[in-house]
């Protein structure tokens, strides 16, 4: 049920801009990455989509991915991180808030290698249409230095082989319960 509260919040955010007029660009675009987050997760997780996408067609049936999983990477995570990054970027430290942009960027980046490897995956539309434009006015408004720019990277990534440790972790023990 936690997908429902997107509908509500992407208006609520994508509008926030209009009542603080002199927002800096690089914090503009950093409140921006979460309702954009939500679309894409919409077209993700509307009815269980990706789970089942990836649990069918990338791990062979094995449920690498649960419903509790998905949850708690999208809703707690994911918004955590977003709403982390657009406070920092509001308070000057554009180096934490480069963290979202580049899980943005990864996230598209996965979504996309993952297209051509098989075609369309649930997220793949929002991360070729809102992920790399978006992220990548990120990268473009921030005048931090390359060691900040490859710090955030390195922990996006990291992000994302945890929640891909995670999936086959569960597959390995499922394998070796069925064996």
């Amino acid at each position: 049920n936690w997908l429902w509260l997107t509908f509500g919040l992407i208006p609520t955010l994508a509008i926030l801009p209009l009542f603080v007029p002199r927002m800096p660009l690089f914090v503009l675009l950093t409140l921006l990455i979460s309702p954009a987050y939500m679309v894409h997760q919409i077209e993700e997780h509307w009815r269980d989509r990706f789970r089942v996408f990836v649990n069918r067609r990338v791990f062979g049936g094995v449920e690498a991915l649960t419903s509790g999983a998905v949850f708690w990477i999208n809703a707690p995570i994911v918004w955590g991180v977003n709403f982390a990054a657009f406070v920092s970027a509001a308070a000057g430290r554009d180096d934490l808030a480069l963290i979202a942009a580049y899980l943005m960027l990864t996230n598209a980046a996965v979504h996309t290698l993952g297209g051509f490897r098989s075609g369309y995956n649930p997220g793949l539309v929002s991360s070729l249409v809102l992920f790399f434009p978006l992220g990548g006015a990120c990268l473009t408004a921030s005048s931090e230095r390359l060691s900040a720019h490859l710090i955030a990277l390195a922990i996006a990534v990291s992000g994302h082989m945890m929640i891909l440790g995670y999936a086959l972790l569960r597959v390995r023990r499922s394998l070796r319960l069925s064996a």
